[in-house]
């Protein structure tokens, strides 16, 4: 191989190592920006006005949740995590208002290794997949807070029937930086009246069933109480077949 053949490949193999530190880097921190505005997020939750009273009537137009171009987020601070953590004997699984691809505040978390369970690696939640979420996490300049009493639905595994989850609370949208609080709407959601095992590709028990269901009309509440309230609001199209998280 000749000097100048030598140097074009070491010039090479130096672009594409420097390549993968820098894409290292960015995603470094991307992470912690997402880290940084869920902290910011989770002081401003303890801020929200629950008085209806006190809400505003005005539309905000240019409210947009979806994951590739938007500037506003979903956080509801119970998803994920079981009411009761005594109740993971009965084998309960946790509501989840969305599953973490679509929950940055979550999801910043995860990405950071904070969190994880036994043999799981952030890593798993630094991929293409999750990367959009994250950067809508850091690019949201509103926030609707999802607030209120939530009842995981319970199974009665011996006679096959079950008692309907129930969520009752509001949502309440707020501009991020300025801290305004911008209007609210209320949410009410349960299960569906009979619930059906699911088959063929879904793997999962008649609780993640029950679950599925809650899960499923909770959202539907949220997006036309949302809509109801600020009508100019652009939502996005979500839907949950095998997904556990």
């Amino acid at each position: 191989m000749n000097m100048q053949r030598l140097i074009f490949v070491l010039f090479i193999v130096a672009s594409c190592v420097g390549g993968v530190s820098l894409a290292a880097d960015a995603l470094e921190d991307l992470t912690f920006a997402a880290l940084e505005k869920r902290q910011a997020l989770g002081a401003l939750r303890k801020q929200v006005i629950v008085d209806r009273a006190k809400w505003s009537k005005v539309d905000v137009p240019g409210l947009d949740f979806t994951t590739a171009t938007g500037n506003a987020i979903i956080v509801h601070a119970e998803s994920g995590r079981l009411k009761d953590p005594l109740t993971v004997l009965t084998d309960a699984v946790p509501f989840k208002l969305f599953h973490l691809e679509d929950d940055p505040y979550r999801l910043a978390l995860s990405a950071r290794g904070i969190g994880l369970t036994k043999g799981q690696d952030k890593a798993m939640y630094r991929t293409a997949k999750h990367r959009q979420t994250l950067e809508h996490m850091v690019r949201a300049k509103y926030v609707v807070f999802v607030v209120g009493e939530l009842n995981e639905p319970k199974m009665n595994m011996t006679s096959k029937s079950f008692t309907a989850g129930k969520l009752e609370g509001a949502g309440i949208l707020y501009e991020i930086d300025s801290k305004k609080p911008l209007g609210g709407f209320s949410i009410e959601a349960g299960n569906s009246p009979k619930v059906t095992t699911r088959v063929g590709g879904y793997t999962g028990q008649e609780l993640d069933a029950v679950m599925h269901d809650f899960e499923n009309n909770a959202r539907a509440a949220l997006w036309k109480g949302l809509k109801s309230r600020f009508p100019s609001a652009k939502i996005p199209t979500i839907a949950y077949l095998n997904s556990k998280e």
